[in-house]
């Protein structure tokens, strides 16, 4: 079956290796969703940008951020995975202001899943994934 002992114990180690006690511990939403994110074509260019102080911010693009007035500007709060945004200036701020999304957060991104949103703009993030600006 085996060529050989040193094959097996090869495959051994390496199924030991990858048991639960040895996966990473993902770091909690709270702590990967600070910082900034992309979209990228074809769905848009913009991104967001969630700071520790519980504020958000929505560029044109990751060259941006600064830039006056921002497309959007506000505040979000996490339970969980349950991501509140509630814009105050810019898109959705006369209207609609909170949105309420489904993440999944990770390294690499930040994925959308909307719970409510009456904001049409906003709502365009729903089923996307936005990736982690380095």
């Amino acid at each position: 079956m085996f060529k050989s002992t040193s094959t097996f114990t090869l495959l051994c180690l390496v199924a030991c290796a990858s048991g639960p006690e040895h996966a990473a511990t993902k770091k909690p939403n709270n702590s990967l969703i600070v910082g900034a994110f992309e979209r990228r074509p074809p769905e848009g260019t913009n991104a967001i940008r969630f700071d520790a102080n519980g504020e958000v911010r929505v560029a044109k693009d990751k060259g941006h951020f600064d830039a006056e007035p921002p497309e959007a500007s506000g505040a979000w709060t996490l339970d969980n995975d349950q991501l509140t945004l509630t814009y105050l200036k810019g898109m959705c701020s006369d209207g609609p202001k909170a949105g309420v999304y489904k993440v999944v957060i990770s390294n690499v991104g930040i994925r959308f899943t909307k719970v409510n949103d009456d904001c049409e703009r906003r709502s365009r993030m729903d089923g996307q994934t936005w990736w982690r600006i380095k």
